[in-house]
């Protein structure tokens, strides 16, 4: 037999008990997009550890198909491929300048521990040098 949930407590228990270095852990395993645009925005404290520069040593742009309700260029560009039946003159893509501005943020909150970066999407070289100018060796 199931007991109902009636007859079951559950104990209530605070995120904020656990050790920095587990909501570390599990923050730096939701990706890149939810950490700056949700969970730095929960309480002070997981502010303090989404602003931690360790938090930003492996940046991965690999979790950002879309940005907010924007879609990316390469999207609208297939898009607009495919509304054009065959009919296409001619089409000009560029980065989506939200994008690219996450992930400068991102950049710049390695605060120079940056190891590793993942960038898929068509980005102009400006971004490739902002990075490499961060990059201390």
């Amino acid at each position: 037999m199931v007991p109902s949930k009636l007859n079951l407590k559950q104990e209530k228990r605070n995120w904020l008990d656990l050790p920095s270095d587990v909501t570390f852990n599990i923050l730096n395993r939701i990706g890149m997009v939810d950490i700056l645009e949700n969970a730095q925005k929960v309480c002070t404290a997981w502010r303090k550890i989404c602003k931690d520069p360790a938090m930003w040593r492996v940046i991965n742009m690999n979790d950002i198909p879309r940005f907010g309700t924007r879609l990316f260029p390469i999207e609208m560009c297939k898009h607009a491929v495919d509304r054009s039946q065959d009919q296409l003159v001619d089409i000009t893509a560029s980065a989506d300048v939200s994008a690219v501005k996450m992930c400068k943020h991102a950049v710049d909150r390695s605060q120079g521990q940056l190891v590793d970066i993942t960038i898929v999407f068509l980005y102009d070289d400006d971004l490739h040098l902002y990075v490499a100018d961060r990059y201390v060796s």
